[in-house]
């Protein structure tokens, strides 16, 4: 699911490629894709209270590691540039990547449980694997959303300073 990341060769495009931005459009993506866990996330506790079979919890849970591995996928290109990206930004990137690897951890620990014990999935075991991955996917969504409203602020501040004509400083 959350892979080790391989980097590229730099080009001439990279010496002048502004990933600050971009991480700050990864975020956007990512807490698009936190969303999408939580929704089916929230499916897969409401199954909890039926009698649904193994396969609509797997149906589930493929979404889930779909979108867990698309985060994956983002958050491997967010780690790949951390070193040129703002202190603050950096902050994010850990603290996204170290919920999404527990996500990972959860989605593939529910596979296990649903294939392994198709007839016990409304024991507690296999809803802590979901609940888990609700409260993780809502806290990476938090992380990422908090980040995007922290860079549109402080681009409206940086613009608002430009034009009263101050000094970085002030």
């Amino acid at each position: 699911m959350v892979h080790e990341c391989v980097s590229g060769q730099p080009t001439a495009t990279s010496y002048t490629w502004n990933f600050r931005q971009e991480a700050n459009t990864i975020f956007g993506d990512i807490q698009s894709d936190a969303r999408q866990v939580m929704d089916h996330a929230a499916t897969l506790q409401s199954f909890a209270y039926g009698d649904l079979s193994r396969e609509a919890h797997a149906v589930q849970l493929m979404r889930v590691k779909a979108a867990v591995n698309d985060m994956g996928n983002k958050l491997c290109r967010l780690e790949t540039i951390r070193r040129v990206t703002a202190p603050w930004q950096q902050k994010t990137i850990d603290q996204i990547a170290k919920t999404a690897r527990l996500m990972a951890d959860n989605t593939e620990d529910a596979i296990v449980f649903v294939n392994s014990h198709p007839e016990d999935l409304w024991s507690p075991t296999y809803g802590t694997y979901v609940n888990n991955l609700y409260k993780e996917s809502r806290g990476v969504a938090r992380t990422s959303a908090n980040a995007e409203e922290y860079a549109r602020t402080l681009h409206e501040y940086r613009g608002l300073r430009n034009e009263l004509g101050l000094k970085a400083s002030s």
